[in-house]
């Protein structure tokens, strides 16, 4: 998905009534190819009608979008996966660190 499409989706979840077409040219200054594209994607997918000039998001649409650009925080924190051998003691602020030698390769040493 481009950053405009995500734009675009997102404004169109805020929006009452839906927004006209040339809204989006005007606010994005997005080229006519990119924006007939980015209509006839979404509209074959179920997520927008275009009806007179003017967008609105399904009620699956609304679904979709709520899930994926509003909710992506919830899928969880990277350092969640981190695995169980890297992990090791923390070390206070200012506290002294030395590197077990036998454990650092031997082509770091050379140097």
């Amino acid at each position: 998905m481009k950053i405009f499409e995500r734009k675009m989706l997102a404004d169109l979840y805020n929006s009452v009534n839906g927004l006209f077409a040339f809204t989006f040219y005007s606010r994005y200054d997005i080229e006519p190819e990119d924006m007939f594209f980015f209509i006839e994607k979404y509209s074959s997918n179920g997520v927008l009608e275009y009806e007179s000039d003017k967008l609105n998001l399904t009620k699956e649409g609304r679904e979709i979008i709520l899930r994926q650009l509003f909710h992506r925080a919830e899928r969880g924190n990277k350092f969640l996966k981190i695995p169980p051998e890297f992990i090791v003691k923390k070390i206070n602020v200012n506290e002294p660190y030395l590197p077990n030698i036998r454990s650092v390769s031997l082509e770091i040493l050379k140097n």
